[in-house]
């Protein structure tokens, strides 16, 4: 087609005729029509480049932002594991004590070795938000998947938060628990972190508030493991669905 326009204009350059016959001005009107739709061809397709060149960037933005997404959550994941097999840990050395006083066993050498991870709170874990606020605040548009940008404004806006009120129960008390240990225990540093050895170990054991504590404490940590496997799934499953959307 741009040859066809170049060969008239040619034809129009060489001509050297004073006058204008009809079949020269037609000839000058094709070729001025044909410029401008060469013109026209030429804006489309740099605006096409132009839109090309827009869409990979949004893309690779998209694409940063979702690996970005995919270590935080992975970071969560390790994060969840482990406070789980910590309060598996704790929580053995809470039957130790929870033993002692149902059986009135009062040999402190055996015992002072569990009394600082039977009343260690375990509900505080960090979780990661880093790459989805930084999706929120570029604007969720980024996303194109509209079905994962759905599973993600849930997870990090509904069940993340939940889990994290949740595990505020443990929290509740704890003053009163800190003056407590300071009232009834000496607190000695070792290679492990703390040992606390009562003051007073019979006294203790049949202390109500010591008691209630510690049966308080298991049971939280066992709610506490429940819902923090619960949350591991979500977490692995938002990671899973992140992955597919990345290996398109």
């Amino acid at each position: 087609m741009i040859k066809f326009f170049r060969r008239i204009r040619q034809q129009l350059l060489t001509e050297n005729k004073p006058a204008l016959p009809a079949g020269r001005f037609s000839k000058y009107l094709l070729y001025a029509i044909g410029e401008i739709i060469l013109v026209v061809i030429g804006i489309l397709i740099a605006l096409q480049i132009n839109n090309w060149n827009e869409d990979q960037k949004k893309k690779a933005l998209e694409r940063n932002m979702l690996e970005n997404l995919v270590e935080n959550l992975e970071q969560n994941c390790d994060r969840l594991k482990s406070r789980i097999q910590a309060i598996s840990y704790y929580r053995e050395s809470g039957s130790v004590i929870i033993s002692a006083i149902e059986n009135k066993l009062n040999d402190q050498d055996s015992l002072e070795n569990y009394f600082h991870f039977a009343l260690m709170n375990t509900s505080n874990i960090g979780l990661s938000e880093t790459g989805y606020n930084v999706i929120k605040n570029n604007g969720f548009e980024i996303i194109r998947n509209q079905a994962l940008k759905n599973e993600m404004m849930v997870f990090f806006e509904e069940i993340q938060p939940h889990l994290l009120s949740d595990l505020s129960w443990g929290t509740i008390d704890m003053a009163d628990r800190e003056k407590f240990i300071d009232e009834n225990f000496i607190q000695i540093p070792n290679d492990k972190g703390i040992t606390y050895k009562p003051f007073d170990l019979e006294s203790l054991l049949s202390n109500h508030y010591f008691i209630a504590l510690v049966r308080k404490t298991d049971a939280q940590r066992s709610w506490f493991s429940i819902i923090m496997q619960r949350h591991l799934k979500e977490s692995q499953r938002m990671l899973e669905m992140i992955k597919i959307e990345l290996n398109k």
